[in-house]
């Protein structure tokens, strides 16, 4: 398929500073991408550009479709420690989180005092945390950052002429001052995020980094809002759900598919009844010749799926779980939203859309309400063609369940599944 007007402007532009502001689906990596190789083509050396990502899988992808394994394209983390171990005498081992002692809580709290730059309130565990990490010969990922931004701030260091950060809106305020480091007079940066999507706060990211960049340079700001992705039954309801959130950056998703698909949220009366539906229409999805791995089951918290798991495994029924199981072609997928960012799948099914599930119970500030319903955008906007919500009336305690507010504000039509 051939670039778009939007898409093209961003990668023959001759603007110093842009960002990109990238809905879902609308073909943002290709556009970094392609940027990259027309620079190759005009004879920019390799070495000149630079390309910062999320993921070690989005990484490997930009490379394997740029087709040069060299490229210099890397997760901060993974830049800053290649540069540490190339030019100083780093020697550090990295601290895996569990494969010590710290709970999950103590590591997310001494992170987030380290991404924000030493900003927040220092945690009580910080210095038993350290000094462990310096008995053991330690470092962990936000000390390579926080090591790399210290030596570039001091060392004369290679700049890049061209550098590109994908995910932006997920960039925390250490992330960025590394980039600040990184920018000469002569630097070209294209920064690329979608705020709509930003679902790691929790983490320390913070989307008003895209205000801050889009300030500090004067940047130029670009958007791509035609979705290959998805039908237009399930871009409306995307649509209808984010205008709810405050958006400095305000756009539509146009649907490049104008087809329509029905999309019903189903009321069942316990997660029992739920599974059995929820399995019968994998299977008849199956039978109309979708194959398994297209076919994604998303939550917002773990123990919200236990029973459909409980009742795949009584009846043999093969499943990939991110981190439980081995991926296959003949696997339907369960996946939190979280681990779905970045996916696509034919089929989508949201289960557990109840109050208190999601969104969470911890949802007393507005703020946080935001997170969720982006988290809620990103799953609807995974569905390529069928998308189906499900929720309970009363859980495996009896207690009576609240439809989720999310529900109401996608405009979806809630259904009271009646067994045959």
């Amino acid at each position: 398929m051939k670039l778009n007007d939007m898409q093209k402007k961003v990668v023959y532009s001759n603007e110093r500073f842009l960002f990109l502001l990238a809905g879902a689906g609308s073909g943002k990596t290709r556009v970094v991408i392609e940027r990259i190789k027309y620079l190759l083509n005009e004879g920019v050396d390799e070495n000149e550009i630079l390309a910062l990502t999320f993921t070690n899988k989005a990484a490997n992808e930009m490379k394997h479709r740029i087709g040069r394994d060299d490229m210099n394209i890397h997760t901060f983390h993974q830049f800053c420690y290649k540069e540490l171990k190339t030019k100083t005498e780093y020697t550090y081992q990295i601290f895996i989180e569990e494969e010590h002692q710290f709970s999950k809580r103590d590591c997310l709290e001494v992170s987030l005092y380290k991404n924000s730059l030493f900003k927040k309130k220092k945690p009580k565990i910080y210095d038993f945390y350290q000094n462990y990490l310096e008995r053991y010969h330690l470092k962990d990922f936000d000390d390579l950052l926080i090591d790399y931004l210290n030596w570039i701030q001091i060392k004369k260091h290679k700049t890049y002429t061209y550098l590109f950060v994908d995910e932006f809106q997920d960039t925390n305020e250490l992330q960025y001052n590394i980039l600040k480091a990184l920018i000469d007079e002569h630097t070209h940066v294209l920064c690329v995020g979608d705020p709509d999507q930003s679902i790691y706060q929790f983490r320390g990211a913070n989307p008003s980094i895209i205000n801050k960049y889009v300030k500090d340079y004067q940047a130029v700001v670009e958007k791509l809002t035609i979705n290959y992705r998805s039908n237009s039954t399930i871009i409306s309801h995307a649509n209808r759900l984010i205008k709810r959130n405050y958006r400095t950056y305000k756009k539509d998703l146009t649907p490049y598919h104008t087809h329509t698909n029905h999309v019903t949220s189903y009321i069942f009366m316990n997660p029992e009844e739920e599974s059995n539906f929820i399995i019968s229409y994998i299977k008849k999805m199956i039978s109309q010749g979708i194959k398994p791995d297209e076919i994604a089951v998303l939550y917002r918290q773990h123990h919200r799926c236990y029973k459909l798991i409980e009742t795949l495994k009584t009846i043999d029924f093969s499943y990939y779980q991110e981190k439980s199981s081995t991926q296959h072609k003949s696997n339907i997928h369960l996946l939190s939203i979280h681990q779905a960012k970045g996916l696509e799948f034919d089929v989508v099914i949201i289960l557990g859309l109840e109050s208190n599930i999601f969104p969470s119970a911890h949802t007393y500030q507005n703020v946080l309400l935001e997170e969720e319903r982006r988290l809620m955008f990103v799953a609807i906007t995974r569905a390529k063609e069928h998308l189906i919500c499900t929720h309970i009336k009363y859980n495996d305690y009896f207690q009576r369940q609240k439809p989720s507010l999310f529900i109401k504000e996608s405009g979806l039509k809630s259904k009271l599944y009646k067994p045959i």
